[in-house]
C-alpha cells in the first residue's frame, strides 16, 4: 500500500546544520525539511562561515564541539557580519558549559543538550523562528524609518505637481521594494468631475489616475480588477490603508483625502504598516502644499507661471548669473492679431488658444527653464544659463512650433502665430542685479515691439556687444 504524503507549504526560513557528524546532520536535515525549512548543512567551521557570507541564514544549529574551530569561535565568527541570524548552539556533553553562562556569554538564542532529543531541539528552532521575526521587522522598521526621513525633504522641496506625484510613487515603491504602483488624486472641492471615464467614489467625487509604473504605465482604470477598485473605494471611504496583496494608502491631509497609492504586494503582509501610513501622511501634506503653491504662481488657463511669480524667479535667476558670471536670457513672446481670434471665434476660443499656447510652449522648453503668462496675451521665457545664441535658437524653435500648432474650434481650423523679443546679460556686468532686472526685460520688450512692427512671425534679437540697438537676426522664410 502506497504511503500517503502530506505536502508542507515552504515556510520561507533557511536554516544551516553545523555538525561533524554526518549521520546527526543528515537526520537534523531531513527533521527540518519536513517542517518547510530549506535546509544547509556544513560539517565544520569554516564551511558554515562560508555559507553564512553567501546565503541569507535565518537560523544556525550549530554544535559546539568540531574539529578546527569550536561552535564558540564559530559564533563569534559570524557576529563580525551578521547580527540578524539565529543561533542555537548544540552540545553532546551536558556538563561541558552550563546553558545560563553560554546565553550570558554569547549572542546566541538557545543551547541545546542532544540528549534531550529532537523534539527538544525543535522547540527551540520554533522559538529561534519567532525570535528572528520579531529582529527582522525592528530591522526594517528602522530601515523604512530612515528611508522616510531622508526622502521628506524631498517630497516637501518646492517643486511642480506631477513631479511631485512621480517622486511620491518612486519613495513608497522605494519603500516596499515593488514595481508596480499607481497614484490617484480626488477632484478638488468645488471643481466639476469630467465624467471621462474616471472612477468615481460613494460621493461621486472623481478619481483621476495621475501616474502609474509596471503594469499601471498606461493610467488607465481598465487595467485594475472589479476587486481592486472596490477595495480602493473602500479605503478611500474608510481612510484607513489596506495591507494584502495590495498595498493601499489613502493620502490624507488632516481631515481631508487628497487621493491614493495603490502597490502591488506580492508577498502578502509584507511592509510595515504603520510607517507606510507615516509617509502617506507626509505625501499628502506635500500634495496639499503643492496645490496651493500652484494656486498662489500658476496662470488657470496657460498652466505658466504667473507675471508675479516668473518676475520673482527673473530676479533670482539675474542675482546668480551675476554673482556667479553665466549668460541669462529673456524671451518675450506677443500672439500676432489676437484680437481677431477673438472678434472671429469668441472669447472662449481665445482661452482655447491661449491654453494650447501655453502646453506648446512647455513641451518645447527645458526643465530649467522658466515660461510665463506676463498679461493678456503676452507671455515670458526666462532661460538660465543661456547665451545670445542658445536664446535665438530656442525661440525660433518656439515661433516654428507655434506657427505649425493644429488648433481647431467648432470645426474651424485656427492658424496663429507669434512675434518674440530676446534679450541677454552682456558679457561685462556693469549694473547692479536690481538694474540688470530692469535692463533685460526693456532690452528684449524693444526686441518683441521691433519684430511687430517688421511684419510680425519673426524673431528679433536685441545686439549685446555694443548694448545699444537691435538686428533682425531671424524671420520666417519668404
Amino acid at each position: 500500500m502506497a504511503r500517503l504524503r502530506t505536502t508542507i507549504p515552504p515556510s520561507g526560513h533557511t536554516v544551516l546544520v553545523v555538525d561533524d557528524d554526518d549521520d546527526l546532520r543528515a537526520t537534523l536535515c531531513r527533521l527540518l525539511e519536513v517542517d518547510g525549512h530549506e535546509v544547509l548543512s556544513a560539517a565544520s567551521g569554516g564551511q558554515a562561515l562560508e555559507l553564512c557570507r553567501g546565503r541569507d541564514i535565518h537560523i544556525m544549529l550549530l554544535d559546539y564541539f568540531m574539529p578546527g574551530m569550536t561552535g564558540e569561535e564559530v559564533v563569534k565568527h559570524v557576529r563580525t557580519f551578521d547580527s540578524k541570524v539565529q543561533i542555537v548552539l548544540q552540545t553532546g556533553y551536558a556538563s561541558e558549559k552550563l546553558p545560563r553562562q553560554m546565553l550570558r556569554d554569547l549572542d546566541i538564542q538557545g543551547y541545546h543538550d542532544k540528549s534531550e532529543g529532537p523534539d527538544k531541539l525543535l522547540v527551540w528552532v520554533d522559538a529561534a523562528l519567532k525570535t528572528y521575526k520579531h529582529v527582522r521587522a525592528l530591522h526594517a522598521s528602522r530601515s523604512g524609518l530612515e528611508y522616510i526621513l531622508k526622502a521628506t525633504p524631498e517630497l516637501h522641496r518646492l517643486q511642480p505637481l506631477d513631479d511631485l506625484l512621480l517622486g511620491i510613487l518612486l519613495q513608497i515603491q522605494g519603500l516596499l521594494g515593488f514595481t508596480s504602483a499607481m497614484l490617484a488624486t480626488l477632484t478638488p472641492e468645488g471643481a466639476v468631475p469630467t465624467l471621462s471615464g474616471a472612477l468615481f467614489t460613494p460621493e461621486l467625487q472623481e478619481l483621476t489616475l495621475r501616474i502609474g509604473t509596471g503594469r499601471f504605465g498606461h493610467t488607465d482604470w481598465t487595467v485594475l480588477t472589479p476587486e481592486e477598485q472596490t477595495l480602493i473605494r473602500a479605503a478611500l471611504d474608510s481612510g484607513q490603508a489596506h495591507l494584502g496583496s495590495q498595498v493601499i494608502l489613502p493620502l490624507k491631509a488632516g481631515e481631508r483625502t487628497l487621493g491614493v497609492v495603490m502597490v502591488d504586494n506580492p508577498v502578502q503582509g509584507s511592509g510595515d504598516l504603520h510607517l507606510l501610513e507615516i509617509f502617506a501622511a507626509q505625501a499628502a501634506v506635500a500634495i496639499e502644499n503643492a496645490r496651493l503653491y500652484s494656486l498662489a504662481t500658476v496662470d488657470d488657463l496657460t498652466g505658466l507661471v504667473n507675471k508675479r511669480a516668473w518676475l520673482v524667479r527673473l530676479e533670482e535667476t539675474i542675482q546668480l548669473a551675476a554673482r556667479h558670471e553665466f549668460s541669462t536670457s529673456v524671451l518675450l513672446l506677443d500672439l500676432d492679431h489676437f484680437k481677431s481670434v477673438n472678434d472671429t471665434y469668441g472669447h472662449l476660443a481665445g482661452d482655447y488658444v491661449l491654453a494650447a499656447l501655453g502646453s506648446c510652449i512647455q513641451q518645447q522648453l527645458r526643465r530649467s527653464d522658466v515660461a510665463g503668462r506676463y498679461g493678456g496675451e503676452e507671455l515670458a521665457v526666462l532661460l538660465p544659463h543661456t547665451s545670445e545664441a542658445g536664446a535665438l535658437i530656442i525661440a525660433e524653435r518656439l515661433r516654428a512650433a507655434i506657427e505649425d500648432l493644429p488648433l481647431r474650434w467648432n470645426g474651424q481650423s485656427i492658424s496663429v502665430t507669434v512675434s518674440i523679443g530676446t534679450a541677454s546679460l552682456p558679457h561685462l556686468v556693469v549694473l547692479t542685479p536690481e538694474d540688470l532686472v530692469v535692463d533685460i526685460f526693456a532690452r528684449a520688450d524693444q526686441s518683441l515691439y521691433r519684430a511687430k512692427r517688421q511684419g510680425r512671425n519673426r524673431v528679433i534679437q536685441y545686439a549685446t556687444s555694443t548694448l545699444e540697438g537691435s538686428v533682425q537676426v531671424s524671420h520666417p522664410p519668404i
